[in-house]
């Protein structure tokens, strides 16, 4: 895949490609630590959440997500069709630049520790290991670390 020719989307935007964002996203509700959702909660939720999401897109495909939470401090997430191609890290850098203009001083993410892929990425990006936390998710405790960068 030749990342160079893939389109970047504010999904606010650009509601056709939510039913694929949804599926996406709905695809890694377990490494996300979320429930799945619908396109009509999606849609409630880019209008009332202080959120910024970017989406690569090839032609009419959905290739992969990447979301700011601007009210959890600059906290990060991404997800990608296919893992290991440099989607990921492209993705981190499209929103270092969302981030830079919104004036944050830094970002951070929570990845869980069985998650090699996500660590990677944010390691390979600059971003630094912090430490290593727990999260509860359905009734269960998760171990993960936080990642951080300085802008």
């Amino acid at each position: 895949m030749n990342l160079s020719v893939l389109k970047i989307i504010d999904l606010k935007q650009d509601e056709f490609f939510l039913p694929q964002y949804v599926e996406l996203r709905n695809h890694y509700v377990d490494l996300l630590l979320t429930n799945s959702v619908t396109v009509d909660e999606t849609k409630d939720w880019l209008v009332k959440e202080n959120v910024e999401v970017r989406c690569f897109v090839d032609s009419q495909t959905l290739i992969g997500v990447v979301i700011l939470y601007l009210n959890k401090e600059g906290e990060v997430a991404f997800f990608v069709k296919n893992r290991n191609r440099g989607v990921g890290s492209q993705l981190l850098k499209v929103i270092e630049e969302v981030a830079k203009g919104k004036k944050l001083n830094g970002l951070w993410s929570w990845v869980m520790s069985s998650n090699l892929a996500a660590q990677k990425a944010f390691t390979k990006n600059g971003y630094l290991l912090e430490g290593e936390t727990e999260r509860r998710y359905r009734n269960k405790i998760l171990r993960g670390f936080v990642f951080r960068k300085k802008l």
